[in-house]
């Protein structure tokens, strides 16, 4: 009897039965383990943004997300004035500090460089590679400085051109 009232048990103590937990146990059945406490779950690390220093004429747009290097525009690193198609070339040749391929800043990038500390260079209007929705042949134009937006043709006038790098 005991050996057939065994597994049933195990059965039912298993899948947590009321009838298991009340039943009294086999004679020669070994003792019965304490319940251990539930082990706590350990939180999840906050992930940390540790990007390496930036390099020589640039300066860190600190960022959660994707922190960025923006060109400092000093007098060894000089931002020029360019029309916009320029500027996306000049940006993708640019190589500053060993980092190549740089790229023009987006609109929302633009508006963030009146954060950076001793940013040379930040008054006036600065391309950014965002397009104007409503017209593709024109982009948004941005001066940190004051917060003033606008769009312009991209071969119209020529205006800074700062460069920024994701590393």
């Amino acid at each position: 009897m005991i050996a057939r009232s065994l597994p049933v048990l195990v059965l039912l103590v298993a899948c947590g039965s009321e009838a298991a937990k009340t039943a009294p146990a086999p004679a020669d059945a070994p003792p019965a383990k304490a319940a251990e406490p539930p082990a706590k779950a350990q939180p999840f690390a906050e992930p940390k943004m540790n990007p390496p220093a930036p390099p020589e004429g640039a300066a860190l747009l600190a960022d959660r997300k994707q922190p960025r290097y923006v060109q400092r525009c000093d007098a060894g690193h000089p931002c020029p004035d360019l029309l916009q198609p320029a500027g996306e070339t000049h940006c993708r040749d640019l190589d500053l500090g060993g980092f190549k391929h740089w790229r023009l800043p987006d609109r929302d990038e633009v508006k963030r460089f009146g954060e950076i500390a001793g940013l040379e260079q930040a008054e006036g209007f600065h391309w950014t590679r965002t397009a104007f929705a409503e017209d593709a042949a024109q982009a948004w134009i941005v001066d940190p400085k004051s917060g003033q937006e606008t769009t312009i043709p991209r071969d119209r006038k020529p205006f800074r051109v700062r460069c920024v790098f994701e590393p």
